[in-house]
């Protein structure tokens, strides 16, 4: 070998240099990533729960490691722990001490275990501890190390001492309770009872020990009642009223209160019901129903006294001539009442003398306002009197008024009132003027009834009709006319009356004069075009021969008594039709029965509700999202609505209450609002009755050119608050409860033409029904996992079975490269993985994917053909199982196929069919065409929730 040049040791050189930097570059990237994940690590074990330890395998166990959340918890810092080697020991329970310590070394060869005793903490007070630990081995398979975990588990010992104390307390309230206790086993025999029962019916236990419990109810009926009320309202009753019999066969009322008890798989195992005497009570209800009806009888004598007083009273102050007031104190003397006839005698209305503070001070005449501020307080200070001045009236003219008032004062002796009343004495001053004490007289006759409300006239018959001789100065406010343009037509009234009412008018008006008088209403026409109700009251006043001479009467304006009679009427008639709109809107809903029921409840519409045990069906379409988008609206509407027509059909049949169509989806009620025993049963039937109807809504979409569709379908039993919901504006019957959501969730579980019902719902239904697969599915927002099961009949009374079509999936020739997305309803942006199909059916498939996914995921898929080139379309499909034996492999069920995945889906089963071994032709149970194809065309793409 030739030697190098130095040029060549020198590059040589260089290449080792830029080696060792490239190995010193990864170990610190190596450092720096081991650096972070012990912090994470550390991180992990301070906010776990449990302290993780190692210590030595034998001797005292000195502990060799322990994590930071010992002093969270211990209250010892890990140094202390790991340096002192009999620190674990030393702070062991004395009386648990010896047995942890006699019990390490056993389980210490037996490779785990697990102890339980109190640990001191450093403040003192002992905590119990549930230590789980593993062996560690040396390479010659000799204990070495142990590693293990400590749980605070304090709380757990206190409730199982709180349970035991619990259960000794219960023993003894029921033998020292005063009401009776009685148990029951599932066939109904008596199992247990109190002295209770002994000192209420005065049957010794042994005798009662093992009778059915209809001995104590005395029928069998009564015994199912509370059974029935029991189911009815979710297994409990609570303050029942019925009759028990004692041993000597007398009836005794008692108060029931009484629970349904189930094993822990949820089985009915018997009832435990206590019964409160009510003898007592009832005697005590008797005396204050007694003592409460002389009470109502008193009270309503009462009200009938007062009613007639404050009538009395109101048409006091509406015919008297006075106008009564009420006003402040002191300042403007603000109005704070007036009574109705300041309109007619002043021309205001009250509301704007109790609206302006100043009203009255500010309409005094100014000769007189000097004089009267000056009076009113020396009067007010000796408690009221009398003052007379001008006011001014709406008209702008002065008016003499009397002011009659005294003061209202506090306990204090303050003036906190004044109460008093005006009377109009214009015609009285004039009189003293210029025509003296008779004019005085004539003057306030006028102004009385000018003050009445009604128009007083009378007339006499002559041969043009009722001429008019005198009419109150008040026809003026009330019609509009002046008097003198009444007295002076003879003809006036009659040309006045409404045209509709003249006829019966005058014939009714001849009639009571014959009679000597009498009342008639009918419709005067106003000075300003308008007609007025009134009622025309009259007597007729005989000549010396006892013939009809003059009438006298008056008119009451009546015109907002009719308007009320006729707007009662409207209401009347409104309310019928909206009742007839109830009847029929509601019945495309609810049956006829739960519509009776709404509309002849007196609770039927009042807002609020009750906790009761329902069935919920749910019922929703695979893929219609998708399908609304491709298809134009018309055609979206029709499919649509021929969709719900058909099950709204089937709804009504078993008696489901539509609670609200969502888009596509169906949310039906059973057990509300009228509860049955059979609810559970009727709901079930009603959701294989409407897959059974799908055929039929397809068979239609088929002659229409519109592509087939499947319903996935959801029912659970459960505990929900039912009733109205909303406000006094819009108000919705329906129901509110974590077991709504349940039922939403057990239905994004099913595939097209599947029907799946809770556990709850499967118990409820009982033996007659037919189950395919049961499974566990953990569902969004439940805690818990859940266990549905597969509906695919029910028996008697409705004997209804769905058909097999099941569809085996054919190996493909060469595996499909696939990427997928795990999509949340109808969002999607999840992360990208890879898969492979390996075989496919019409319907679903089986695929190999790169990231597990939890069963009924729903899938968005994109594939790529063998040139590598990607297919256009987007393919969705639902998780419905892992393949067995296959830890990667998961069966898809396809939820939404478009035109382009469809053929390309076909040519790989046709090159699967071709590749399949040729056998002897056999004949096939006949299956139901996939509702893949419609007419060679497939159904639209989208994602599988709609």
């Amino acid at each position: 070998m030739e030697p190098k040049s130095k040029d060549q040791l020198i590059q040589e050189l260089r290449e080792r240099v830029y080696a060792l930097e490239e190995i010193e570059s990864d170990r610190d990237a190596i450092e720096r990533e081991l650096k972070s994940t012990r912090q994470r690590l550390q991180h992990l074990l301070a906010v776990s729960p449990a302290i993780i330890y190692t210590t030595k395998a034998s001797g005292d166990f000195a502990c060799t490691y322990v994590s930071e959340n010992l002093q969270a918890i211990m209250g010892y810092t890990p140094e202390q722990m790991t340096t002192d080697p009999k620190c674990w020991p030393d702070h062991l329970h004395p009386e648990d001490a010896r047995r942890i310590l006699d019990e390490c070394p056993r389980l210490v060869e037996r490779g785990k275990g697990t102890l339980e005793y109190r640990f001191r903490r450093r403040e003192g007070g002992y905590i119990w501890i549930l230590d789980t630990f593993r062996v560690v081995y040396d390479d010659a398979g000799r204990p070495l190390e142990l590693v293990g975990a400590w749980a605070d588990i304090t709380d757990g010992k206190h409730a199982e001492q709180a349970a035991l104390e619990a259960k000794r307390y219960l023993a003894r309230l029921i033998e020292s309770s005063t009401d009776a206790i009685i148990s029951t086993d599932k066939e109904g025999k008596i199992v247990l009872v109190n002295e209770g029962v002994e000192k209420l019916l005065g049957y010794q236990a042994k005798d009662l020990i093992g009778q059915p419990v209809t001995v104590v109810y005395g029928s069998e009926a009564a015994a199912k009642e509370i059974l029935r009320e029991m189911r009815k309202r979710g297994g409990t009753v609570s303050g029942f009223d019925c009759l028990v019999k004692d041993k000597d066969g007398s009836s005794i009322p008692v108060l029931i209160s009484t629970s349904m008890l189930h094993d822990e798989e949820g089985r009915e195992v018997g009832t435990v019901g206590f019964a409160t005497d009510m003898r007592e009570r009832k005697r005590e209800q008797e005396a204050l129903q007694q003592a409460y009806d002389e009470l109502e009888k008193r009270v309503e004598e009462r009200t009938t006294e007062l009613n007639t007083a404050r009538e009395r009273f109101q048409y006091l102050l509406t015919v008297t001539p006075g106008i009564i007031y009420t006003t402040q104190a002191s300042g403007e003397y603000a109005c704070t009442f007036v009574s109705e006839n300041v309109d007619p005698i002043m021309g205001f209305s009250p509301w704007e003398m109790l609206e302006d503070a100043g009203f009255w001070f500010s309409r005094l005449h100014p000769e007189d306002a000097p004089r009267v501020a000056a009076e009113m307080a020396p009067l007010i200070e000796r408690g009221g009197g009398n003052l007379e001045y001008r006011f001014r009236n709406r008209a702008g003219n002065y008016i003499w008024i009397q002011d009659t008032f005294r003061v209202i004062r506090g306990e204090s002796g303050r003036p906190l009132e004044i109460v008093g009343s005006w009377a109009d004495i214009s015609y009285h001053k004039q009189a003293e003027q210029a025509l003296g004490e008779r004019m005085a007289i004539m003057k306030d006759l006028q102004t009385l009834v000018a003050a009445s409300p009604s128009v007083i006239y009378t007339t006499t018959q002559s041969q043009d009709g009722y001429a008019c001789r005198f009419v109150s100065e008040n026809l003026t406010p009330i019609m509009g006319y002046l008097p003198w343009e009444m007295r002076d037509n003879p003809v006036f009234w009659a040309k006045h009356v409404h045209s509709e009412d003249a006829e019966r008018v005058f014939k009714e008006v001849k009639r009571l004069i014959t009679q000597g008088g009498g009342t008639v209403e009918y419709r005067f026409r106003h000075r300003r075009g308008h007609y007025v109700w009134v009622q025309d009251s009259f007597t007729v006043v005989p000549d010396k021969e006892g013939r009809p001479k003059d009438i006298v009467g008056s008119w009451a304006d009546i015109s907002d008594r009719k308007r009320t009679e006729s707007d009662l009427k409207k209401l009347a008639e409104k309310v019928e039709k909206h009742n007839r709109f109830i009847c029929e809107t509601f019945g495309r809903y609810l049956t006829d029965e739960v519509v009776a029921t709404v509309l002849e409840s007196p609770t039927g519409l009042r807002m609020g509700g009750e906790k009761r045990k329902i069935t919920m069906l749910m019922a929703d379409l695979r893929g219609f999202t998708s399908l609304s988008e491709r298809l134009p609206p018309e055609r979206v509407v029709t499919l649509l609505n021929r969709y719900l027509t058909t099950m709204v059909s089937v709804i009504k049949q078993y008696q489901g209450t539509i609670d609200e169509f969502i888009g596509d989806a169906i949310f039906v009620l059973f057990g509300a609002p009228i509860w049955q025993e059979d609810d559970a049963q009727r709901a079930v039937a009603c959701g294989i009755a409407m897959q059974l109807a799908m055929a039929s809504v397809n068979e239609q979409n088929r002659q229409d050119g519109l592509p087939e569709i499947e319903m996935g379908i959801g029912i659970h039993t459960g505990q929900v608050v039912v009733g109205n919901i909303g406000s006094a504006e819009r108000t919705k019957y329906g129901v509110v409860g974590s077991q709504v959501n349940l039922t939403s969730r057990i239905q994004s579980c099913t595939t097209g033409g599947q029907t799946l019902i809770s556990e709850a719902t499967r118990r409820e239904v009982g033996p007659i029904l037919k189950l395919g697969r049961q499974m566990e599915v953990k569902a969004k927002g439940i805690e818990y996992p859940i266990t549905v099961s597969e509906v695919l009949g029910i028996g008697r009374p409705h004997q209804l079975y769905l058909p097999d079509i099941a569809e085996d999936h054919v190996p493909l020739v060469d595996e499909v490269p696939l990427t997928y997305m795990v999509i949340e309803s109808n969002q999607t942006g999840g992360e990208l993985c890879s898969g492979v199909l390996t075989k496919l059916s019409r319907k679903g498939a089986e695929a190999r994917l790169e990231s597990p996914v939890d069963i009924f995921s729903n899938l968005e898929m994109y594939f790529t053909g063998k040139e590598g080139e990607s297919v256009q379309g987007t393919l969705y499909g639902k998780v419905v199982g892992s393949v067995p034996g296959a830890g990667s492999d998961f069966s898809i069920c396809f939820t939404s196929i478009p035109p382009e995945i469809e053929v390309f889906l076909g040519e790989l089963l046709a090159q699967a069919a071709e590749a399949q071994p040729k056998s002897p032709v056999r004949k096939t149970p006949k299956r139901r065409r996939s509702p893949l194809r419609k007419n060679g065309r497939a159904l639209p793409s989208g994602p599988a929730v709609s």
